[in-house]
């Protein structure tokens, strides 16, 4: 009877602490922040959930940039339980956020710990990847003699394609671009929106960065045919006709599309649209309305250099 009633009391502890971790996770993805912590830390050391609860001390410590401390929780959850890969993966990402503040010397001794803890990551899941993603930053940012490497950054977008292929394509764009490997970085950027339309924006811009302006605005096109909406691809087909003196009538068009629209968050302002306006209209000679868009973007925002710049060049 005496065994009976342990057990019981072992399987009601064990109970009680699952429903813990449960709902201490459930404020977690709620971002109850602080209610969530004090919940991971209710459960016990010699708890079978107490790794996992060392783990979002550690998310919890990390999503308040709180970078020390999240990287000792991340460290003690693998102490205690070492064959998670999501344990290795934060901890990766821990240290390395904090070495972006770092010395010199002290991102030396830190570098070995983030490649470390990335590939135990992938060794025990290969299809980790947020881990695949550490290995692509860290060898194609890292200098080589603490470990970083083209040719083991482009083995790790190959590993991630091998589960997403989007991905793949995306890791190596990023790859390709740090190398200055424009060709080689377009060829993955056209794969890339073939596979996923959603960045065909981003193939626009990797080309206006080129001073392929053509091409630009052609990406821009496409992705409006797919969003006619797409107010950021808008601005850009406008901004490629201001810079490059050509397709004047579409960037007109598209520009003020823009102006008379609701525009997002995070777009450009009205300021710089009428700024670029008024350098379409530069260049078709109409100086007194190229004039009149660059006074008004400067009322605007006064602090518009663009439409400083355009008066400047009215003047002369």
């Amino acid at each position: 009877m005496k065994h009976i009633l342990l057990l019981s009391f072992i399987l009601l502890v064990s109970v009680a602490q699952a429903q813990s971790l449960a709902s201490a996770i459930d404020q977690y993805n709620k971002k109850q922040l602080d209610q969530a912590k004090t919940g991971f830390k209710a459960i016990k050391s010699n708890s079978s959930d107490y790794a996992e609860a060392l783990f979002y001390l550690g998310r919890i410590a990390f999503d308040k940039k709180e970078f020390e401390d999240a990287a000792e929780y991340f460290r003690s959850a693998i102490d205690k339980k070492e064959d998670v890969a999501k344990y290795h993966t934060w901890y990766g990402n821990a240290i390395g956020t904090l070495t972006q503040s770092a010395s010199k010397i002290r991102q030396g001794f830190m570098a070995p710990k983030i490649k470390n803890a990335y590939e135990r990551a992938v060794a025990l899941d290969p299809k980790d990847l947020d881990a695949q993603w550490g290995l692509v930053e860290f060898y194609s940012q890292a200098p080589g003699f603490m470990g970083g490497s083209w040719e083991n950054a482009l083995k790790a977008a190959d590993d991630i394609a091998k589960v997403n292929k989007v991905e793949g394509h995306r890791a190596k764009v990023t790859i390709y671009q740090r190398q200055e490997a424009w060709g080689l970085a377009e060829k993955e950027f056209v794969a890339l929106a073939e596979l996923d339309p959603r960045f065909l924006g981003g193939l626009g811009v990797f080309y206006q960065n080129r001073g392929n302006y053509s091409k630009s605005s052609e990406a821009f096109e496409n992705d409006l045919k797919l969003n006619q909406e797409n107010w950021g691809s808008v601005y850009q087909i406008g901004k490629n006709s201001a810079i490059s003196g050509t397709n004047l009538t579409r960037g007109i068009e598209c520009l003020n599309l823009y102006l008379a629209a609701e525009r997002g968050k995070n777009l450009p302002s009205h300021s710089g649209a009428n700024a670029r306006l008024g350098m379409i209209y530069a260049h078709l000679g109409e100086k007194e309305k190229a004039k009149a868009l660059f006074e008004k973007a400067l009322e605007q925002d006064p602090t518009m250099d663009l439409a400083k710049a355009g008066l400047k060049t009215l003047k002369n």
